[in-house]
């Protein structure tokens, strides 16, 4: 019965066009963005080819998710501002995001995952992480999976939103898990895997919630929990996700995040994700 829910859901997902509904361009870049000779400039001319992909990045460079003296008013600026690593995933978020965001809650899901992207790079800065483009690619799809549901299981993702306020409810990943068989994050990992993102990106996704599971990269779901959870704690949280959950001190502990530097990073986030809020 599990398998049959989770498979009519992708179904549906996929008769809307889903993941496959995305620009020619954007497959363009993913598959130029293989290449380890790929130029940033190259990338740029291709993204150039689809004027609405190309204002959509623009803005996203300037959104206040980075810090630039000068704002982005071209192509190649936009590129260099974000940089390569966080592209593929900004070049497969994007579209879905911008393609269902007249469905209820998923303008929210982006604003959260947004927050959560900037909070993920403040943090992997703060312990050294070797990857931070990873972190924030890592953050910026973690609850991409939440689109999923909001678009092809839509009056359970709205009975989510309805008791969001209830003390005594669980976590919205726990409640996905009892309702459907399987969470917003299982689905989060199979897109990553769809778009053969490497294993670590694609646990960190599947493992946001419960990082002890992951193998191939605990510390990367580790980051992506605690960026998941300062995005919640400073206001940004889905409706359906209004509570920082327990785990956070384990993460926090695992990450050897202190109260001091807890709150070191807890300012710069606030501060960046202001800017964002205000540049909208």
């Amino acid at each position: 019965m599990e398998t049959d829910e989770q498979d009519k859901i992708f179904e549906d997902f996929e008769r809307e066009n889903g993941f496959s509904a995305m620009p020619e361009v954007v497959s363009e870049v993913l598959f130029a963005l293989q290449s380890s000779r790929t130029t940033m400039h190259e990338v740029g001319e291709i993204i150039m080819r689809d004027p609405g992909f190309s204002t959509r990045l623009i803005h996203y460079a300037n959104s206040g998710a980075y810090f630039t003296a000068v704002p982005a008013s071209s192509i190649d600026q936009a590129v260099r501002i974000i940089g390569l690593g966080p592209l593929k995933g900004l070049c497969l978020g994007l579209p879905v995001f911008t393609r269902y965001k007249h469905v209820l809650g998923v303008r929210e899901i982006w604003a959260h995952s947004r927050a959560t992207a900037i909070c993920c790079q403040i943090v992997s800065e703060a312990v050294r992480f070797p990857e931070p483009d990873t972190a924030e690619t890592a953050g910026l799809l973690h609850d991409i999976g939440k689109v999923v549901l909001a678009v092809s299981a839509g009056n359970f993702f709205l009975s989510q939103i309805q008791v969001a306020d209830s003390p005594e409810r669980k976590p919205d990943w726990k409640q996905e898990k009892e309702h459907l068989g399987f969470n917003h994050c299982f689905i989060g990992g199979w897109f990553a895997r769809k778009f053969q993102m490497p294993p670590p990106l694609v646990e960190a996704i599947l493992w946001h919630h419960e990082y002890e599971k992951s193998r191939y990269g605990r510390d990367l779901a580790c980051l992506c929990m605690v960026g998941d959870q300062i995005a919640a704690s400073i206001g940004f949280s889905h409706p359906d996700d209004v509570f920082v959950e327990p785990g956070l001190v384990g993460a926090l502990k695992h990450l050897g995040i202190d109260d001091a530097l807890f709150r070191r990073i807890m300012t710069r986030c606030l501060e960046r994700v202001a800017r964002m809020v205000a540049y909208d």
